[in-house]
């Protein structure tokens, strides 16, 4: 299988910053600093296996949004095929309304504005 270059939004990069941050709170930098290499690592993997985790029944801009289990989180993720790349949308806690944080954003931002 090809693999497809990953891009995060804004919006999962501050999501991650902040479960981050609430680990470090807890948890200490040392689990903290974990979470981040291992959550990194997790999104680069979608590059590959992109697409084969849960759909949910969400579209963003037409495209299924996609979610990938990484307790106590979940990545939400778009599969554009016809650009070969995945678009990590959210990173957000498991037990949060997901569903209804995914239904209202109209438009998710860009390190690159042109997305």
């Amino acid at each position: 299988m090809q693999e497809r270059k990953v891009i995060l939004t804004w919006e999962s990069i501050y999501d991650v910053t902040e479960i981050a941050e609430y680990i470090e709170k807890d948890f200490g930098i040392e689990r903290a600093d974990m979470f981040q290499i291992d959550i990194k690592a997790n999104m680069n993997k979608l590059g590959y296996l992109g697409g084969i985790t849960g759909e949910t029944s969400l579209l963003y801009r037409g495209y299924h949004i996609h979610k990938k289990l990484f307790l106590p989180s979940l990545i939400f993720y778009v599969v554009m095929n016809n650009i070969n790349e995945i678009h990590v949308l959210r990173v957000l806690r498991a037990e949060r309304d997901w569903k209804s944080i995914l239904q209202n954003v109209q438009k998710y931002t860009y390190l690159n504005d042109d997305l």
